[in-house]
């Protein structure tokens, strides 16, 4: 990886990491609407593969903030219509 002129190696991996924070973590937490629908019910551990729970499951303590829940419940359950269980399916 050559650095611009006048940029160090280690400012240039600091400015990726800031952006792949800045793009990765925002798509990680709107892909748990998709998510949640594909297994129609909101990480319900019966509903979803081993390797979903390892990667959704460390956003489950963050619902029991009164303001991340009532957005991520929105974004689950009335955008994405993954909750509750069997709503789509049953």
């Amino acid at each position: 990886m050559n650095p611009l002129p006048g940029q160090s190696v280690r400012s240039r991996r600091v400015q990726l990491l800031r952006w792949g924070l800045a793009v990765g973590l925002p798509l990680y937490l709107l892909s748990s609407g998709p998510v949640a629908w594909a297994t129609n019910d909101a990480f319900h551990p019966a509903y979803l593969p081993d390797w979903v729970n390892v990667i959704y499951l460390p956003l489950v303590p963050l619902t029991n903030l009164s303001c991340i829940n009532g957005w991520w419940l929105w974004w689950t359950a009335i955008v994405w219509h993954g909750w509750p269980a069997g709503y789509t399916t049953l």
